[in-house]
């Protein structure tokens, strides 16, 4: 037998006594193909010879580690574990804490970005380091950070190993990646508008000189348009009243209803009002999108990715792009305003004014909730003042008033936000003035004196509340009822804010049984009141949250101090008035809606420790009471009902609710 005639006998395959002995070394990693046809394979990549000679796919599997391998990957955890036990043993007296000594997370999780990439990483975030165990406290109001935290992510990886990578990278990223998954969100289509006709008949000279064809909308009838603008003014404008219903009416709506609509900014005014009427209407007393186990959805109104008014809507960005670049109030161009010379004291000039602080209550929003930057304009909230509201109150507005105290709550809010700016930018200062001096509390956040402060700050906010906005501590929905308890009780925001008005002892406006009919409020009434309350509610937990992270990671250092801090941030976080009947079955009113998903996953992380990680099992058995054992399970419900009812609609609420499937066993 010749070479040739061996080799073609140790290919043909195992059959001869001697084909072992000449068929060479076996392949070390044979493609799927080779294997299932017992041939060998050549492990040429991307494609083997055999596999690119037939035209298949090559699939590789990966290699197993051997014996050998597995022993020392074990060896080097074991070490890893016994250098960070080493660590943490103490050089002096460990202070005495609450409760019985705990240890903390053993080490920082470890992510693998090489083999877990998120979906919306990138270069830096693949590049970004493994931190080290037990980080001293980092303080940052957003809620999404709290997922840096080493217990929260060491409890991430054990029920959600796959989004390894999401973690890590919104770690590194920060607010980048949850504005990349807002953005994954589709687009408004442009594919729905309104028929329209061109414009005959009689025009002012003003429009006449300002050129540009006028057209009409049929759809948009003489009686639409004024039902559509009282919706409006009964709704929207009542949580950002920033717009003047007397001069709308009379100057604006007479106009597009005599002259048409245009390019100019009036039409595109009118037109957004118009839109959002429609979404007030729809969004009030509209079909629910969708159903969970018979419960209608909170998102009434349209359909997910065509919500109300969306034609109204395409109609006025047609011509948006034309009207941005004016130097107007309607243009809410703050900074180009301040060039000019302004008379607060005006009616004109407090609606800037309204317009300043729409503008910096959405910024602070947008900065304390997403941990978006500051622009600055909160810098001229001093040398603008706070509105006055002494433009003079058509009958509408005024029964409005009435019913509502919409201005008290306006006031109020600006309060708050400007209130909750100041003391975050408190705490980070107690962190940058502690983070270069040695000490022995290796928590290094804001100590628990500076925390009480803070605390005492919001309870000051709201004994000076008006007393029509007034609500008992404990029972977030019960109807406006002064407290008598409070500091200053009687002294209002403005003096000429507080209506006198009969409190309703032990009345409930909010109700967390979301299967009965909602209520209907006037001027959604409802809504200012849960944003309000709310938004006081998640200031005390931003505030107390600190506490929360000392007690998951330096357990040894806790005092009876900072158990009550744990056990005031937990208390916090129990029926907020936002997650209830009405107000949640009128999702599409409320402002801000994508920011309180991410607010309400962190609670629910947190509330599931309580079950589970020792110090804060014990502090909540021994320091937060039995209301919070009686509401707990209720504000866990309707937490979840939130982000599961904006789930088909929002690609953030969605993420959350996957985070959650496992920890509180959801449906799909």
């Amino acid at each position: 037998m010749n070479a040739d005639s061996a080799a073609s006998s140790a290919s043909s395959g195992p059959g001869g006594p001697t084909s072992r002995a000449h068929r060479g070394a076996i392949a070390s990693q044979a493609c799927e193909t080779c294997r299932s046809r017992k041939q060998k394979c050549d492990e040429a990549r991307p494609r083997c010879g055999l596999c690119k000679r037939i035209n298949l796919e090559c699939v590789y599997r990966e290699p197993q580690p051997t014996k050998k391998d597995k022993t020392l990957v074990e060896i080097l955890d074991r070490l890893k574990s016994l250098e960070g036990k080493v660590d943490r043993i103490p050089t002096g007296r460990a202070p005495q804490g609450f409760g019985p000594p705990q240890h903390p997370p053993s080490s920082q999780p470890s992510f693998n970005p090489e083999t877990e990439q998120s979906s919306y990483s990138t270069p830096s975030a693949r590049q970004q380091q493994q931190q080290s165990p037990n980080q001293p406290y980092r303080h940052a109001s957003a809620a999404h950070k709290i997922l840096s935290w080493p217990a929260l992510q060491q409890l991430m990886l054990q029920v959600l190993p796959t989004n390894a990578g999401d973690f890590k990278t919104l770690e590194s990223d920060g607010t980048s990646f949850i504005v990349r998954m807002h953005n994954g969100q589709p687009k408004l289509p442009m594919d729905e508008s309104l028929e329209d006709r061109p414009f005959v008949g009689m025009q002012t000279q003003a429009t006449r000189n300002s050129g540009g064809p006028r057209v009409t909308f049929p759809a948009l009838t003489r009686d639409a348009m004024y039902r559509l603008t009282a919706a409006y003014f009964d709704t929207f404008n009542f949580l950002y009243p920033f717009m003047d219903r007397r001069t709308f009416e009379s100057d604006t709506l007479v106009k597009v209803c005599s002259e048409g609509f245009d390019g100019d900014v009036d039409s595109v005014i009118a037109l957004m009002i118009f839109c959002l009427g429609e979404v007030a209407i729809e969004g009030l007393t509209g079909d629910p999108i969708g159903e969970y186990n018979d419960l209608p959805s909170g998102v009434r109104g349209g359909s997910n990715g065509r919500p109300p008014g969306l034609a109204l809507f395409n109609e006025a960005r047609k011509c948006l792009g034309f009207v941005v670049t004016d130097l107007e109030l309607e243009n809410v161009q703050i900074f180009s305003l301040f060039a000019n010379v302004l008379d607060f004291d005006t009616p004109r000039g407090d609606l800037i004014r309204r317009a300043v602080w729409h503008c910096i209550a959405m910024e602070t929003s947008l900065n304390q909730e997403l941990d978006l930057p500051l622009t600055g304009i909160l810098e001229l909230s001093d040398r603008v003042g706070m509105p006055s509201f002494n433009v003079p109150f058509c009958e509408a507005d005024h029964i409005g008033n009435q019913a509502t105290n919409f201005e008290a709550h306006f006031a109020s809010a600006l309060a708050l936000r400007r209130l909750c700016a100041s003391m975050n930018a408190q705490i980070y200062d107690c962190r940058s003035l502690t983070s270069g001096t040695p000490s022995s509390d290796e928590f290094g956040g804001p100590s628990a004196n500076t925390l009480k402060s803070l605390a005492a700050q919001l309870t000051q906010w709201r004994g000076l509340l008006p007393r029509d906005l007034q609500w008992p501590e404990d029972d977030p929905a019960a109807f406006p009822t002064p407290q008598t308890g409070n500091i200053g009780v009687n002294d209002a925001v403005d003096p000429s804010l507080a209506t006198p008005r009969p409190g309703r002892p032990g009345a409930q406006l909010f109700t967390t049984d979301l299967n009965s009919d909602p209520m209907q409020y006037r001027f959604v009434y409802d809504v200012q009141v849960a944003v309000l309350r709310t938004r006081y509610y998640y200031a005390k937990y931003v505030v107390y949250r600190p506490f929360v992270y000392k007690a998951l990671h330096f357990p040894e250092q806790m005092t009876q101090e900072d158990a009550q801090g744990v056990a005031e941030c937990l208390r916090s976080c129990l029926k907020w008035p936002l997650t209830m009947s009405p107000t949640s079955r009128h999702k599409r009113l409320i402002p801000c809606l994508f920011c309180w998903s991410q607010t309400f996953l962190s609670i629910l992380l947190i509330f599931h420790l309580t079950q589970h990680n020792p110090m804060l099992r014990d502090i909540r058995a021994q320091l937060c009471g039995p209301r919070f054992e009686a509401d707990f399970d209720v504000s866990v419900a309707l937490m979840q009902d939130w982000i599961r009812d904006l789930k088909a609609v929002d690609p953030l609420a969605l993420w959350c609710y996957k985070i959650l499937q496992p920890l509180y066993n959801l449906e799909p």
